[in-house]
């Protein structure tokens, strides 16, 4: 198996935090420990150049881009051979990251088996291939819709009903989700998945669904969060997010950044579309002050280390780094503290009552 440039990134942070302490305590040099901190230091400060030139240089392009220009990106993406299925999607992930891709639909759908009811009409805002939309009318709801923005996504999900399971309880729909083709009140659950995070207005998309959910409707929202540790042993860079969590200021200005060493000026990222991460608090905020009440969040996808080295001797084999990763990541999940670094934010909220 190839090494990824995530292992041989963690590999090297690994050995210049082990240099580094050996030399401050016990060989006393301070020239190993000095090059371990030169290190550290331009590869902080790297990721930091990175996060404010990707931001200047797509700040003007995103305060210009209108509905079409988002509906032409999602067109151009559904039309890629490794993008154009919900399996394809997947299978172009790395092993860890494919483990991930699929354990966040099913955490998912944990809440939903929690907080969802057989009698409810469900929406599937931005339900792109439609593979949660299926999932709830075949195990949860009556009804389900699932509303997409792009035509092809909708096709394709269309085919895989027909594959699957026939079923006059289920629709697909292209819309907007700000301006949803349906009348207010209309369901009991809306979904969103991956969603918020590229709407060109995230609170204006909150607010849309206020309106569509009948009085004591259920919202469940998964979205990147801004916290995420990405598989770091930088000091620095652990000692910022940490900081972060108090005081979000500390952090570059992200406004969409997708990853770490992403920026590429030839190539600006706007054509990967609108792709804001999220903090615990503001997510929090821009739910509540639309008339929610929050019921339960938590974060997903805690991104240490040695995910890292479990994927090199599982060889791959997602299942394998599943049986692993899997219990690890549901005790880190109720870790004070160490919950708050997933890489997605998972909530529940309930519409409240007039």
């Amino acid at each position: 198996m190839r090494l990824s440039s995530k292992l041989i990134k963690s590999i090297t942070e690994f050995f210049c935090l082990i240099l580094f302490v050996f030399d401050l305590f016990l060989f006393k040099t301070w020239i190993i420990a000095g090059v371990s901190l030169a290190y550290f230091i331009y590869d902080f400060a790297r990721y930091r150049c990175e996060a404010v030139l990707n931001y200047r240089e797509s700040r003007g392009l995103r305060e210009k881009m209108t509905l079409a220009d988002i509906r032409s990106i999602e067109r151009k993406y559904s039309l890629r051979d490794d993008f154009n299925s919900f399996e394809k999607h997947a299978s172009a992930r790395t092993p860890l990251d494919r483990y991930f891709y699929f354990a966040k639909y099913e955490r998912v759908r944990e809440l939903l088996l929690s907080y969802g009811s057989k009698k409810d009409l469900w929406l599937d805002l931005g339900c792109g291939f439609g593979e949660d939309t299926l999932y709830i009318t075949r195990h949860l709801a009556q009804k389900g819709i699932g509303l997409e923005l792009d035509e092809i996504k909708l096709f394709r999900a269309r085919n895989r009903l027909q594959e699957r399971d026939p079923s006059p309880q289920v629709s697909f729909c292209v819309g907007d989700a700000i301006h949803a083709p349906f009348r207010p009140q209309t369901f009991d659950t809306i979904l969103m998945t991956e969603v918020l995070e590229h709407l060109i207005d995230p609170e204006k998309g909150i607010k849309s669904c206020q309106s569509l959910l009948k009085e004591g409707g259920i919202l469940i929202i998964s979205t990147p969060s801004l916290h995420n540790l990405g598989y770091s042993l930088n000091p620095l860079f652990l000692l910022e997010k940490s900081v972060s969590l108090l005081d979000e200021s500390v952090l570059p200005p992200h406004h969409g950044l997708h990853a770490r060493c992403e920026y590429n000026r030839r190539k600006p990222e706007p054509e990967y579309g609108i792709h804001y991460h999220f903090s615990q608090k503001e997510l929090r905020r821009i739910v509540a002050q639309n008339r929610f009440r929050i019921l339960w969040e938590g974060t997903f996808e805690i991104e240490i280390f040695p995910y890292l080295y479990i994927e090199l001797f599982s060889k791959g084999d997602v299942d394998r780094i599943g049986k692993i990763v899997q219990p690890i990541e549901r005790v880190l999940e109720k870790t004070p503290l160490i919950n708050r670094f997933g890489q997605h934010l998972l909530l529940v909220a309930r519409k409240r009552f007039s």
